[in-house]
C-alpha cells in the first residue's frame, strides 16, 4: 500500500500563511503614523512636514504589490481599503475648506454648529467607504453593518467562579463603564476647574449624546469595520484585530486628545477590546456602545469650552 505524504503541501500552505502576515504587518506599520513619528523624532522631518499624499502613495505601492507578487494577493482588498480612507480623508479636507461648509460649520459659528461639522465628516467618511465596499461585492454582513451576535461569547472576560464567558451583551457595559470612568479622571487631572461649570453644559447633553453617536458610527464603521472586513479572513481574528489596533493608537500620536506614546498606548488597548466585540459579535452594536460612552464624557468636558 502506498502510503502519499501531504507534509510538504502542508508547509507550503504555512510559507505562504507566514508570508501574508507578515506583509499584513509591514503594510499596517507603513501605513499608520510610525515611519512619521521615526522620522520626525530622529529630527529628520518635522511632524508637520509629512504629508496624507505620502500615505496615499505608500498605499498605492502596497495595492499594486498585490498584483505582480501573488503570495500577498489575498491582501489586495485591505490594502485597496486602506489607502481610499487617506483618500476619502484627503476628500473630507477638501470639503471643509469650502465657502459653503465654512459658512454652515466654521469656526466662526457656534460650538454646537462646528463640532456637529466635524462629526458629520467622520460619518460622510464611513458612508463612502461603505459604498465603496458595496462596489467591491461586499454584503453588509461582511464588513459588519449589522446589529451583530450580542449574546456571543466573550473569549477571556469572564467572572469570578463563572467557567463560560461572560457574552458580549455583559461584557461590553462592564468595559464601557471603567473605560468612561477612566476618561472622566483623565480629563478631570487635566482641568480640574472643569467640574465647577459641570451643571451649565446640562442644557447641551441631548446634542452631545448625537455627536457621541455620531463619532461612534463613523470611527467604528471607517476605522475599524472597513479595514477588519478585508483583514480577518486572511490573516485570522487575532492578528487581524491588533494590526487595525496599532493602527488606529499610532494614528492618535500627533493631534487628538489622548496623544503621545501614553495616548497611542491607551488607544492601541482600547481598539483591542472594540475590535474584539466586532468580529465576535459580526456586528456594530456593542462596539458602538462601548465607544460612545468614552465620547460622551470627553464631548461634555469639551463642551464646558464653549458656555
Amino acid at each position: 500500500m502506498t502510503t502519499i505524504s501531504t507534509t510538504p503541501g502542508r508547509q507550503a500552505v504555512t510559507a505562504r500563511s507566514t508570508i501574508v502576515i507578515a506583509a499584513a504587518w509591514i503594510g499596517t506599520l507603513l501605513l499608520s503614523r510610525l515611519p512619521q513619528i521615526i522620522l520626525s523624532e530622529l529630527g529628520i522631518i518635522t511632524s508637520s512636514d509629512w504629508k496624507l499624499l505620502w500615505w496615499i502613495i505608500i498605499g498605492t505601492v502596497l495595492f499594486a504589490l498585490t498584483y505582480v507578487w501573488q503570495s500577498v494577493k489575498p491582501l489586495r482588498g485591505y490594502f485597496l481599503i486602506m489607502t481610499m480612507i487617506y483618500v476619502i480623508t484627503g476628500g473630507r479636507l477638501l470639503l471643509e475648506q469650502t465657502s459653503i461648509w465654512i459658512s454652515w460649520f466654521g469656526p466662526e459659528r457656534s460650538w454646537l454648529n462646528s463640532f456637529f461639522g466635524e462629526r458629520l465628516a467622520v460619518v460622510l467618511i464611513a458612508l463612502a467607504l461603505v459604498g465603496i465596499l458595496a462596489l467591491m461585492g461586499q454584503k453588509r454582513q461582511d464588513y459588519f453593518l449589522t446589529y451583530g451576535n450580542v449574546n456571543a461569547p466573550a473569549p477571556g472576560l469572564r467572572l469570578p467562579r463563572r467557567e463560560k464567558p461572560l457574552p458580549w451583551l455583559i461584557a461590553g457595559p462592564l468595559i464601557a463603564l471603567p473605560l468612561s470612568a477612566l476618561m472622566a479622571a483623565g480629563t478631570l487631572a487635566i482641568n480640574p476647574q472643569a467640574v465647577a461649570k459641570i451643571t451649565e453644559v446640562f442644557p447641551l447633553l441631548p446634542a452631545i449624546f448625537v455627536f457621541a453617536l455620531m463619532n461612534a458610527f463613523g470611527e467604528e464603521v471607517a476605522f475599524r469595520a472597513a479595514p477588519l472586513s478585508q483583514l480577518w479572513k486572511v490573516v485570522g481574528k487575532r492578528q487581524a484585530v491588533w494590526m487595525t489596533a496599532l493602527w488606529f493608537g499610532l494614528g492618535h500620536y500627533y493631534g487628538g486628545i489622548s496623544f503621545g506614546a501614553i495616548g497611542a498606548v491607551y488607544l492601541t488597548l482600547v481598539a483591542v477590546l472594540f475590535g474584539k466585540a466586532m468580529v465576535e459579535t459580526k456586528g456594530l452594536a456593542v462596539p458602538i456602545f462601548m465607544h460612545l460612552w468614552g465620547d460622551v464624557v470627553l464631548y461634555i468636558f469639551m463642551a464646558l469650552g464653549s458656555v
